[in-house]
């Protein structure tokens, strides 16, 4: 608790009213913004790991703006750390699983959508606006060739995909790698390199960032 509220990312009185859902349904889910869970029971945790949502203003978000969290039941939310999810955060989980690695942050307004796979690494970064989707909800027939419908998303450790972009299925972002703003990303991206545009290409590669 004192770990959690050390950074002082939400107000005493909302971490306090953040304690109900812990002791209610006796999981590490930290409430500090309107929240909606669906599928609670689908959302696992490895040893000492922690969802934080809402706690903190980051971006264009207020304390106002509701969270959404849908796990149906043909699929599962892991955290395998302690993952922050701010404000206005839309999750969807069809089925599949989406994993998140130990301090991944997916900021406001962020939309992932899962029917494979999505897997977040350790201190990935998730700006606000951004979409990962691994589907394209509808099959498709092009030049005769039905096109598969679905395919895994892997951001690797540390990588960060700036405000505003899209990464579609079937797509693995590199270690270290940078998604620029607004790219649309439909291809793999090497490990610290920054792309961008749409669609998404190496512009440059990166020394690091924080």
């Amino acid at each position: 608790m004192r770990t959690l509220r050390a950074a002082r990312e939400t107000s005493a009185r909302s971490f306090v009213a953040g304690l109900r859902y812990p002791l209610a349904h006796k999981q590490p889910i930290w409430l500090g913004s309107p929240t909606v869970i669906e599928g609670r029971e689908r959302i696992e945790f490895a040893e000492g790991a922690a969802l934080r949502v809402g706690l903190g203003g980051f971006g264009l978000s207020t304390k106002r703006d509701t969270s959404i969290i849908r796990v149906h039941p043909e699929g599962r939310l892991r955290c395998e750390g302690v993952v922050s999810l701010q404000r206005g955060v839309r999750i969807v989980v069809d089925s599949g699983v989406l994993e998140l690695g130990p301090g991944a942050n997916v900021n406001g307004f962020a939309k992932i959508l899962v029917r494979e796979r999505v897997s977040i690494g350790a201190y990935c970064n998730v700006s606000w606006n951004t979409q990962l989707l691994d589907n394209d909800f509808h099959p498709m027939v092009v030049d005769g060739v039905e096109q598969p419908v679905s395919g895994p998303i892997i951001l690797e450790d540390r990588a960060w995909i700036g405000t505003g972009a899209i990464v579609l299925k079937g797509v693995t972002v590199g270690e270290s790698a940078v998604v620029a703003a607004g790219s649309v990303v439909t291809r793999d991206v090497p490990p610290k390199a920054v792309v961008a545009g749409s669609p998404a290409k190496v512009v440059g590669h990166i020394d690091s960032w924080r």
